[in-house]
């Protein structure tokens, strides 16, 4: 495997990556989410609507009347946390192949919505290289029956080798990478563990790891001490939703992040038109102009090569199909706008090709 990605479809030569999204979803269901009426907590994140007649929304497919809702509370809306439409995912992704796309990684964790066979048919009917990830998400996720308390974190390595060198059950679909690796912050202690098996099993395989990080930014610096631990190698983890961690002027702290060796993931891109009304985030509420401008500062402190950008679609209202700019805004908007402001070509290919083929290439 040394020197090759491997795609759903099998393994393929890592300069055969393109441009690439490292950070999205085809197919999840976060409904796991909806928990009942709370005082909006920022540690709560989401909830169903107090509001009477919001509750009657809640449940409600999307329609055009109806958008607004899933736009303000778009994590109260119950349709908005699933997709699980082929045809939808197909149509979505060929935007993002005929705008100039090869290739995207869907880190869906194991136990909310990936589908290894649908991710198949997608890859068949695009041509675009699919690559998938295996993962546990947060610990606010886990059912009683998944009895993750009582797993060690070597059954759980165990199950991420195997999903990487064999593949997902009887399919014979091998993952690509392990990730999205779920941490809250403070850490769980079962978000420890799996995290620790994460590194076992990169230790193992050779693949990357992406780990969700809980929103502070101590939440990086102890994910890595617990890797280190296990010694798994940090020139191959990916810190998502960089966005959400580190405040607008943490420039220093995003630096510190990227000399340990860590790739740093600007994965919301997109993400401004849809309204958090109830989420305080400690970093602030990012826009796609902000990102550029980290991505730039990290670029004049010679971390260019530790940037990964991507859209992280995982609510219906960021498809295209939903008045969302999709798998492609990246391409469309953000590309342009990287060059206005002075980021060149070359620039711009280590962001959208030779990073995320470093990373996705096994060693």
């Amino acid at each position: 495997m040394k020197g090759k990605a491997q795609t759903v479809l099998g393994l393929v030569d890592g300069s055969n990556l393109g441009i690439t999204l490292p950070h999205e979803h085809f197919f999840i269901d976060i409904r796991c989410y909806m928990v009942e009426p709370t005082d909006y907590e920022y540690a709560k994140w989401y909830s169903t609507p107090v509001d009477p007649e919001e509750q009657e929304l809640a449940h409600q497919k999307i329609t055009l009347e109806n958008l607004w809702f899933s736009r303000y509370h778009r994590s109260s809306c119950e349709d908005n946390l699933i997709l699980d439409d082929e045809d939808t995912a197909i149509r979505e992704a060929m935007y993002f192949k005929k705008a100039g796309g090869n290739t995207i990684v869907d880190v869906t964790p194991n136990h909310v919505g990936r589908n290894p066979n649908r991710l198949v048919r997608v890859a068949k009917a695009t041509d675009l290289n699919i690559i998938m990830g295996t993962s546990y998400y947060i610990a606010r996720s886990f059912t009683p029956e998944m009895k993750m308390d009582a797993r060690t974190e070597e059954s759980i390595a165990e199950e991420f080798i195997r999903d990487v060198t064999v593949g997902i059950g009887d399919t014979g679909i091998k993952a690509g990478i392990i990730g999205e690796i779920g941490t809250s912050w403070p850490l769980e202690e079962v978000e420890k563990k799996v995290l620790r098996a994460a590194g076992i099993a990169q230790r193992e395989t050779g693949a990357a790891i992406n780990i969700h990080s809980g929103f502070s930014e101590d939440s990086p610096f102890e994910c890595i001490k617990i890797l280190k631990e296990v010694g798994a190698d940090l020139n191959r983890v990916v810190f998502s939703h960089i966005t959400l961690v580190f405040h607008v002027d943490s420039r220093v702290a995003r630096a510190r992040l990227a000399q340990e060796g860590c790739y740093l993931e600007f994965d919301l891109f997109g993400d401004d038109g849809i309204f958090r009304s109830h989420i305080q985030y400690p970093s602030g509420m990012a826009t796609d102009a902000t990102r550029v401008k980290e991505i730039m500062e990290l670029t004049e402190d010679g971390f260019l090569d530790r940037v990964f950008i991507s859209h992280d679609v995982n609510w219906k209202i960021q498809l295209r199909s939903y008045g969302g700019g999709g798998y492609i805004h990246i391409l469309k908007f953000i590309v342009p706008t990287m060059r206005a402001k002075g980021m060149t070509h070359e620039q711009i290919n280590t962001i959208l090709v030779e990073n995320p083929r470093r990373i996705h290439t096994f060693v």
